[in-house]
């Protein structure tokens, strides 16, 4: 027994069959008449393919459109960025509460990642680095949730400052016992 190239299951004997002229594949009667030729490629039997019209809406999303939060334009569904500047995590439409929500909360998480490199470059320096060092640990902390995407680089940075600032205490430590 073979198989059809075009379902993939057995032929039985008793089933209608079509066998390909040009390559001699055997295939089920329905499957043939379902795509209208061989399914072998290169075959010259081979099915011709159709290639469907674009769309009447190209570049419009899906067809159908929402509406900005922001400055209440109506946008092709699919896109992220309004004509007003507006940017959108993703393509589902928002309300203007989440929209403004989302929004703020991606401006502490700058505001934090600012700071944690403000800390870090000012704990470099070493002359605040025991002061530094504990503001970041402290701030590191408390803003964890906001901080923990960029694969951790942020709160790695908050945690160096710390060390650095542990480091810097153990070395005044020694200098002020003499050791």
């Amino acid at each position: 027994m073979t198989r059809c190239s075009i379902c993939g299951t057995l032929i039985k004997p008793d089933d209608a069959v079509t066998d390909c002229a040009e390559c001699h594949q055997q295939y089920h009667r329905p499957c043939w008449e379902e795509i209208d030729g061989c399914a072998t490629y290169g075959c010259a039997s081979a099915a011709e393919a159709e290639k469907a019209p674009p769309p009447v809406v190209v570049g419009a999303g899906w067809g159908d459109e929402k509406e900005c939060p922001a400055c209440d334009a109506k946008i092709p569904s699919s896109r992220l960025v309004c004509r007003c500047g507006a940017r959108f995590p993703w393509a589902d439409p928002m309300t203007r509460d989440e929209y403004r929500a989302w929004t703020e909360r991606e401006r502490a998480i700058t505001a934090a990642k600012r700071i944690i490199v403000a800390t870090f470059l000012v704990t470099l320096t070493g002359v605040v680095a025991p002061l530094s060092g504990l503001f970041a640990f402290a701030y590191a902390r408390a803003r964890r949730s906001l901080l923990e995407g960029a694969d951790g680089t942020y709160l790695a940075m908050a945690y160096g400052s710390a060390a650095i600032g542990v480091i810097y205490v153990i070395i005044l430590a020694l200098l002020a016992f003499g050791l």
